[in-house]
Formats: structure tokens, sequence, C-alpha cells
């Protein structure tokens, strides 16, 4: 019995060591996916937004060349 009690002290100290080592892995994994997601949307070239500013400079650019 006193073998299964030290087992479970270990076991207990060990816990929030193994949760924060888990919450990291998932950290990353999530950073990860994250950053995948960027790279994929540049390489397909989605366009960015643009301030609402320029985006009417660019109409009456538009305008004016067409015009």
């Amino acid at each position: 019995m006193e073998l299964f009690g030290i087992v479970v002290g270990v076991v207990l100290l060990l816990v929030p060591s193994l949760k924060k080592l888990l919450d990291s892995v998932a950290y990353r994994n999530r950073a990860r996916g994250k950053a995948e997601i960027i790279r994929a949307k540049h390489a397909i070239g989605t366009p960015r937004q643009v301030p609402s500013g320029r985006r009417n400079q660019e109409k009456q650019e538009k305008g004016k060349a067409s015009g």
C-alpha cells in the first residue's frame, strides 16, 4: 500500500506540469494552423481589404481614366 501512495503522490505532482505541456502543444498547433491559413490565402492572391478612403479614391481614378 505504501508503494501505491507514493505512485499516487508522484502522479499528483506531475499533473500540473503535464497540463501545462499539453496546453503549450495545443497553442502551438493552433498558431501553426492559423499561419498555414494565412500563407494559403496569400498564395491564392486574395484581395486585401483597402481602407474606405483609398477605395473612394480608386473609384474616382477609374472614372476619370475611362471617361
